[in-house]
């Protein structure tokens, strides 16, 4: 037998849109101040400008989340050392916040070096890369979902037009990782593979350096260690390190569908209580 829900409570939304994880740092010692921003629900109409002004079109996991929630921010502080230090954060841009990172053609002095310029003499430094990269040409579009408190960009990736034209059935885009030294990191097939990620990670500082040859500094790998030293496992590094399916892993399961249209009937506030329609 199955059923369907109209009404969903904004404490409910959230509640399986973190797949429980607000609950869940709050019952952890030394965890303080959980704050969840909510958010009220993007306008259709802008995303359809959106789309139109980047002459792209937004995969349905992200539209559908947009359609939720105008951008994710949950951060929390942690007690150490007699000190309380802000620790947890995830974010996702709103969408006017979702700006394109680089393609963009230079309009400014021509003798100023581009992004382009600094990608050009980093590919000819390593010679020829194993790994197909994104790159910052005009046609390759990229977008910022989260600036990682300065020592990243996590990023929305459409791949370059002559690449999809090779398939039959345009890719949607990735989820890639670039560090301060603009070096691309793969992170995720998709933004729900990257969003659940995120929540498994609980936000903890650097944890996307994880997916990279560096690795997390001495002190992130200490927080790692101090509030979820399940995350650095041995076993569960190692599949860390390879083409896990997120889809698969044996934990707390992040579906798609959670991303429903609310309506704007009430107010951000984290107390609030009146019923959304899905």
């Amino acid at each position: 037998m199955s059923f369907v829900v109209d009404v969903v409570s904004e404490d409910s939304f959230y509640e399986n849109l973190t797949l429980g994880l607000v609950r869940l740092l709050e019952n952890t010692p030394g965890v303080q101040d959980v704050e969840l921003e909510k958010r009220l629900p993007s306008e259709r109409m802008l995303l359809t400008a959106w789309e139109q002004r980047h002459c792209c079109n937004l995969p349905d996991d992200i539209r559908q989340f947009y359609l939720s929630t105008d951008g994710f921010k949950l951060i929390w502080n942690y007690e150490y050392a007699g000190e309380v230090l802000p620790i947890g954060n995830m974010k996702i841009n709103s969408i006017s916040e979702l700006r394109r990172l680089a393609g963009v053609k230079n309009v400014g002095d021509s003798d100023c070096p581009t992004l382009l310029d600094i990608e050009v003499c980093s590919q000819q430094d390593m010679g020829n890369p194993v790994r197909q990269r994104p790159n910052f040409g005009v046609k390759c579009k990229i977008f910022e979902l989260d600036s990682c408190q300065g020592i990243g960009k996590v990023c929305l990736v459409f791949l370059d037009k002559n690449e999809c034209e090779t398939s039959l059935k345009r890719e949607d885009p990735k989820i890639w990782l670039l560090d301060r030294s603009f070096e691309w990191h793969f992170l995720a097939e998709n933004f729900t593979q990257y969003f659940r990620m995120m929540l498994v990670h609980q936000g903890l500082p650097q944890w996307q350096f994880k997916f990279t040859p560096m690795g997390l500094t001495p002190w992130a790998e200490q927080m790692f260690v101090l509030i979820a030293p399940h995350l650095l496992q041995s076993d569960l590094s190692s599949q860390l390190t390879q083409n896990v399916d997120w889809c698969d892993m044996p934990y707390n399961h992040l579906d798609p569908s959670i991303f429903k249209t609310r309506n704007k009937s009430s107010k951000k506030k984290p107390d609030a209580t009146k019923n959304r329609t899905s």
